[in-house]
């Protein structure tokens, strides 16, 4: 039996950025802040119950983002693993389906 499933307009770039053989650029990484500052306004439930170092952590690794845009510069590949670690730790699993 086919699939039929929709794919969200959320799950399509979140795969992409998720995904460690895609690249990330600039337009991924302004995306996926965006959506990390909209979460964090509607005071998503699912990142209420972070320890104060998870929640400095995810920070540093945001602001640090935000930092290489301002500068245009490309994420090197730490940092690319940092900001995709961060991710997956505050996706909603409902957020990206398999």
């Amino acid at each position: 039996m086919k699939n039929n499933r929709v794919i969200s307009p959320i799950e399509q770039p979140l795969r992409r950025i998720l995904d460690p053989s895609h690249p990330l650029c600039r337009e991924d990484v302004l995306w996926a802040l965006g959506f990390i500052k909209k979460k964090v306004t509607e005071r998503a439930p699912e990142w209420s119950g972070l320890d104060q170092s998870q929640l400095l952590a995810h920070f540093t690794c945001f602001a640090d983002m935000a930092l290489l845009l301002l500068h245009r510069r490309s994420p090197s590949i730490q940092e690319t693993a940092c900001f995709r670690k961060m991710l997956n730790e505050l996706l909603s699993p409902d957020w990206i389906k398999n």
